[in-house]
């Protein structure tokens, strides 16, 4: 239920953001298009044989795949994103085998470990969010068939997992804020210090 009110708030939240303040241009009327068609069909489900897969998943990967063609160092961030798909995948298996070592409540862990591997991982702001959506989507459909490879059946991209998403989307732009306003900061008094984290 926590990550429906997530997912449903942050949505909006960008979406208002997209459609208010962005300057006006294709780029806005991608992301608000993209953000409503998310949101419509977050409620659908597709049944493709016993598996259970949610409509919204299929914007969440086409998005992320017309973003990262529209990127700089495809090959780097398409080797970001198989990382991402086997760290999110790893997190599922180790919740189900051990959820006593859950230190934090799922809802606040899995944005959180997604969020510090892209910031490690990627420099910019749209190349970390195009490898969080499509590594931890591709992550989903590889954990879920999976599961049904062994007789277990699991929806594919639930509420829940829109949730960790948008929360993960918070994180990055959070975290990028900071080290925006640090190196601002930096520069600002001429201190000699390297803020980057990823190259």
């Amino acid at each position: 239920m926590i990550n429906e009110v997530y997912f449903y708030w942050i949505g909006w939240m960008l979406w208002i953001l997209t459609t208010f303040f962005m300057s006006y241009g294709r780029e806005r009327d991608l992301y608000t298009i993209w953000l409503m068609s998310l949101m419509i069909l977050s409620n659908t489900n597709i049944h493709i044989g016993l598996t259970q897969i949610n409509a919204s998943t299929f914007p969440i990967m086409l998005g992320s795949i017309i973003l990262l063609l529209n990127l700089q160092r495809q090959i780097y961030l398409t080797v970001c994103t198989v990382t991402i798909i086997l760290g999110y995948t790893s997190i599922l298996f180790w919740e189900i085998v051990a959820p006593v070592w859950l230190f934090l409540p799922r809802e606040l862990l899995i944005p959180l470990l997604l969020g510090l591997t892209a910031l490690i991982l990627v420099n910019e702001l749209k190349s970390r969010i195009c490898v969080i959506l499509l590594g931890a989507t591709m992550g989903e459909y590889v954990f879920s068939f999976y599961l049904f490879s062994y007789g277990m059946t699991r929806g594919v991209g639930e509420l829940p997992f829109l949730g960790n998403i948008m929360m993960t989307i918070v994180i990055i732009v959070f975290l990028d804020i900071i080290r925006k306003s640090r190196v601002k900061k930096v520069k600002n008094h001429d201190l000699p210090i390297d803020l980057e984290v990823a190259k």
